[in-house]
C-alpha cells in the first residue's frame, strides 16, 4: 500500500466495519423472513459497497471475499426465489469469513504501525490511529439539540420570572443566563458542521492509488473546499462518492496511451468541486475522459430487458443518460472486481433520494463528464426562531440569533438615539432591504430578531412565532419554510 493511502486506513476500517454490521442485520433479518426481497437487495448493495472500498484501499484478500459473498448474492437475487437454510448459512459464513480477513487487516496494520515508529512514539501513533474512528454521531448530536431547546425554553421561562421579581442582580443574571445560551447553541451549530474539503483531500488521494492499480494517471483538481455540510451528510455522501469516482477511473477516464492517440494530454484530470447555493450544497464530479455515448446506454438498456422497443424509439439523449441509474444496468460484458455489477449508479441514485438530493449528467463523447449532486446542508434536527412575514413562515438558525422581542415605539426611539440599534441594519425578512422609519415607529410595537453575527443587524416581522425543532430538509420543504441563514445573506 503506498503512504499516501496509510492516513485512510484506520477510516476504511470504522467504515468497514459499520458496513459489515450492517451486512450482518440484513442477513439476519433474512434468517426470519427469507421472503424479503428488500433484505436481500439492501445486503447485495452493502456487499458491492464493500468490495468497491477494500479494492479501493488495495486489500486484495478482502476485495476477493466481498467479491465471492456478492456473487452469492446475486445468484440468489437472480433465481428470484426464497433463499434456502443452505444458501442462508453460506451468505452467514461468507460475511464471517469478511469479519475475519477484516480483523487480521486491521491488526496487520496495527503492527506495522508500531514496527514503523520509534518506541517514544507509538502510543501516540496508536492514539492517533484510534482517533480517526471517533466521529460525532448523529444521534448524539440531535439529542443535544434537543436539550438545547429545552434549555431555551427554560432560560426564557427564568427571565420572565425574574423580570416580575426583580432584585439587585436581576439584570446583570438574566443577561448571563442569556449569553450562556446563546453560546451552548453556537457551539452546537459548530459542533455539527464541517468543511467537505477532508473529504475531497481523502478521496484525491485514493483516486490516484485506484488510478494506479488500472495503469492510468490522474491529477485530481479540487475546489470550494471550504464549503461546509453537517457530519450526518458528509457521512451519507460517502457511499455515493465513492461509486462516482470508482466509474470516472474504471470508466471515464482511458489509458495513457489512448489519451496520447486522441492528442489528450496522458494524465486525465478528475474534478471534486463544492459550490453553496442557500441551503443546499451543489458537488461536481467531472473526468476529462471518454464520455458517455447514449446510444450506447440505450441500446445497452434494451438488451437487458430494461426499456421496451417502443421507449427506445422515443427516448432523447438526456432520458437516455439516466438509464445508467436503473439497477443491474451496466455496459460491461463481463462481470469483474471493478465493473460489472449494474449496482454502483443505481445506489448512487437510491442515496439521493433518502436524503433529498438529485442527480445531474452531462457528458460529451471525447470530452468527458461532470456529475452533480445537489444536497442539502442539512439532514436530522435543527432548532430555529419560527417567524411571520405577511402570509409566509420563515426559520431563522437559533445558533445565529442574539435576542428577539417586541419593542415599543418609544423604546425603539431610545435605542436609535444611543447608536445601540441602526434603522440602516434592520431588514425585511423578504426583501432583505433596510425597513422604513415609519415602520420603526409603529405604534403597536416592532417585532425584532437581534443577531448575534453579524453583531447589530436585526430583522422586522410581523410576528415571532417561536423556536421550534424541525427535522431538515424533509420537514422545511415539505412545509414550504425557507431558511434564513444570516452568515450567507450578509457575507
Amino acid at each position: 500500500m503506498s503512504i499516501d493511502l496509510e492516513k485512510y486506513r484506520a477510516l476504511y476500517f470504522a467504515e468497514a466495519q459499520e458496513q459489515l454490521a450492517a451486512l450482518n442485520r440484513h442477513l439476519d433479518n433474512l434468517a426470519e423472513k427469507p421472503q424479503d426481497r428488500n433484505e436481500l437487495n439492501h445486503a447485495f448493495r452493502v456487499a458491492h459497497t464493500l468490495k468497491a472500498m477494500s479494492a479501493t484501499m488495495g486489500y486484495g484478500e478482502l476485495t476477493r471475499a466481498a467479491h465471492a459473498l456478492e456473487d452469492l448474492l446475486a445468484r440468489t437475487r437472480s433465481h428470484n426465489e426464497t433463499p434456502s437454510e443452505i444458501t442462508l448459512r453460506l451468505l452467514k459464513n461468507a460475511a464471517e469469513d469478511i469479519n475475519v480477513r477484516l480483523r487480521r487487516a486491521e491488526t496487520g496494520a496495527l503492527l506495522q504501525n508500531a514496527d514503523q515508529t520509534a518506541p517514544t512514539e507509538t502510543f501516540t501513533s496508536t492514539l492517533n490511529y484510534l482517533a480517526a474512528d471517533v466521529r460525532v454521531r448523529q444521534q448524539d448530536l440531535n439529542l443535544l439539540l434537543e436539550v438545547v431547546a429545552e434549555l431555551a425554553v427554560s432560560s426564557n421561562l427564568l427571565e420572565h420570572a425574574a423580570l416580575q421579581n426583580k432584585g439587585i442582580h436581576t439584570d446583570a443574571a438574566v443577561r448571563n443566563q442569556r449569553e450562556l445560551v446563546s453560546q451552548v447553541r453556537r457551539l452546537t451549530w459548530q459542533l455539527n458542521m464541517s468543511s467537505i474539503g477532508p473529504v475531497f483531500d481523502r478521496y484525491a488521494r485514493v483516486l490516484q492509488e485506484l488510478a494506479r492499480q488500472q495503469n492510468k494517471m490522474v491529477r485530481v483538481v479540487t475546489q470550494g473546499v471550504d464549503v461546509e455540510l453537517c457530519h450526518a451528510m458528509l457521512d451519507e455522501l460517502n457511499e455515493p462518492l465513492l461509486h462516482l469516482l470508482r466509474n470516472a477511473i474504471t470508466h471515464g477516464v482511458e489509458l495513457p496511451a489512448e489519451r496520447t492517440w486522441t492528442e489528450k494530454d496522458a494524465t486525465a484530470t478528475v474534478t471534486l468541486r463544492a459550490q453553496r447555493q442557500g441551503d443546499r450544497v451543489l458537488i461536481q464530479v467531472g473526468d476529462d475522459g471518454r464520455g458517455m455515448d447514449a446510444g450506447a446506454i440505450l441500446q445497452a438498456a434494451y438488451s437487458r430487458g430494461l426499456i421496451t422497443r417502443e421507449q427506445r424509439r422515443s427516448m432523447n439523449a438526456q432520458a437516455a443518460l439516466r438509464l445508467i441509474l436503473l439497477p443491474n444496468f451496466s455496459m460491461s460484458h463481463t462481470v469483474t472486481q471493478n465493473a460489472g455489477r449494474g449496482i454502483g449508479m443505481s445506489v448512487v441514485q437510491e442515496r439521493l433520494k433518502t436524503i433529498g438530493g438529485t442527480l445531474e449528467i452531462r457528458t460529451e463523447l471525447g470530452r468527458g463528464s461532470i456529475f452533480t449532486l445537489d444536497v442539502p446542508r442539512l439532514v436530522g434536527l435543527i432548532e430555529v426562531e419560527l417567524v411571520r412575514q405577511d402570509t409566509n413562515v420563515y426559520a431563522i438558525p437559533t445558533a445565529s440569533v442574539q435576542d428577539t422581542g417586541v419593542w415599543l415605539a418609544a423604546d425603539i426611539e431610545k435605542r436609535l438615539k444611543r447608536g445601540s440599534l441602526n434603522q440602516a441594519s434592520i431588514f425585511d425578512t423578504q426583501t432583505l432591504e433596510p425597513i422604513s422609519l415609519a415602520r420603526l415607529t409603529n405604534s403597536a410595537g416592532v417585532s425584532l430578531v437581534e443577531l448575534s453575527e453579524p453583531e447589530g443587524v436585526a430583522f422586522c416581522v410581523d410576528e415571532l412565532l417561536g423556536k421550534a425543532l424541525l427535522n431538515y430538509p424533509f420537514a422545511v420543504r415539505a412545509a414550504s419554510i425557507p431558511i434564513l441563514e444570516p452568515a450567507e445573506i450578509f457575507s
